[in-house]
């Protein structure tokens, strides 16, 4: 787990809701401009006060900080396959701000909302996917927000490192701190209603063309390997809070089986130690880590019977042969035809392989930090 900033939260009524129940609103400026700009320049929320996470909000994927940096809220974590340096490059192609001006914020539930699990595979195809499109709608929106600014249609203003300008006057411009530096988006996106790896929420931009791309594509350092191997950074394990409790999972021997009597005086000699049993979850909490080890060995518990529900290791290969088949297309160009070229094939060699079932999982237990306040 790498540093974290951390935002404080404020709930309040949006002055979206409120324009939809009371009516229109009319602002002349100059120039025609949609509602979400109308929005976007009159209820910008200050920064400080962002507001509540919600997948089918601009803000809770990007904001424009007062210096005119961009903060990337991103809703997995980077466990090593390099997901700050690839969002932030797709997140400072689509806005036009150098590569150094987009900071990538993850691995906080308070700043970002569920993208999935950090999905080494899926970091770029989906939860990248969803950073672009919403890099791009807030750019479409700062245009938007300069072109009312300045007179001018938006097709004929540009974007360069942050700042939007005429075309044909660069003298005529706005940088996006002086449009809404400080403050967060109030723009909706289309939300498909999906939680985790699947979420899409685009904007009414469409992203750039490859043969566009500045950022996207070159070849970045990535700053957070250094201080991974020289022991520099903070890890969820160096984290420490005020009255901070250690805790540990209790997990049966057969998968299915959940807890039926759980002797609590087992562990009464570990100083803090107590047990948290909620239906089928199992766990213990003490003060020091070593104490919710030891909980966690000397805990007793009697489990329900439960037959295993995975064949034994020596029938696998024949388990996976039987299952019913599970079919997913890409989709895409094919090329050729497997079964014709066996057919015309000079000769055909036959061969079966069989390789140790493995789980897809971590070398060492996985851990997170939990702070729970104001309910």
């Amino acid at each position: 787990m790498t540093k974290m900033e951390k935002a404080t939260h404020f709930s309040r009524i949006s002055r979206r809701s409120l324009l939809k129940a009371g009516g229109a609103l009319v602002v002349s400026l100059g120039a025609p401009v949609a509602l979400d700009t109308v929005l976007g320049i009159g209820d910008a929320f200050a920064q400080g006060t962002k507001p509540p996470l919600t997948p089918d909000q601009l803000s809770s994927y990007i904001a424009i900080n007062a210096d005119g940096t961009v903060s990337a809220f991103f809703g997995k974590m980077d466990m090593g396959q390099g997901l700050f340096v690839a969002i932030g490059q797709m997140v400072a192609e689509e806005l036009d701000v150098p590569f150094k001006a987009a900071t990538v914020i993850m691995g906080d539930t308070a700043t970002s909302v569920n993208q999935g699990g950090a999905s080494g595979s899926t970091g770029i195809q989906m939860g990248g996917k969803q950073m672009r499109m919403a890099a791009a709608e807030a750019r479409r929106v700062l245009v938007d927000m300069a072109a009312a600014k300045l007179g001018l249609p938006a097709d004929a203003l540009a974007v360069t490192d942050g700042v939007v300008h005429a075309k044909g006057d660069e003298t005529k411009k706005a940088s996006y701190a002086e449009l809404i530096g400080g403050r967060y988006f109030n723009v909706e996106l289309d939300w498909n209603k999906q939680i985790g790896n699947l979420l899409y929420a685009p904007g009414k931009a469409k992203p750039k063309e490859a043969k566009h791309y500045k950022i996207v594509g070159k070849p970045i350092a990535r700053e957070d390997i250094a201080p991974k191997v020289y022991a520099q950074e903070d890890f969820c394990t160096d984290v420490k809070l005020p009255g901070m409790v250690h805790g540990r999972m209790i997990r049966p021997a057969v998968a299915g089986s959940v807890p039926v009597k759980v002797d609590e005086n087992s562990i009464k000699d570990i100083p803090g130690a107590k047990v948290v049993w909620e239906k089928g979850f199992l766990g213990v909490v003490a003060d020091k880590e070593w104490g919710a080890i030891k909980a966690a060995e000397k805990l007793k518990v009697e489990w329900s019977d439960a037959k295993p529900p995975f064949p034994d290791q020596a029938a696998l290969y024949d388990h996976i042969r039987s299952a019913q088949v599970r079919k997913r297309e890409i989709g895409g160009r094919e090329v050729g035809n497997v079964d014709d070229a066996f057919k015309t094939a000079a000769r055909v060699v036959e061969a079966e392989y069989e390789w140790p079932f493995q789980s897809h999982a971590c070398m060492g237990p996985a851990c997170a930090m939990a702070e729970v306040k104001d309910g």
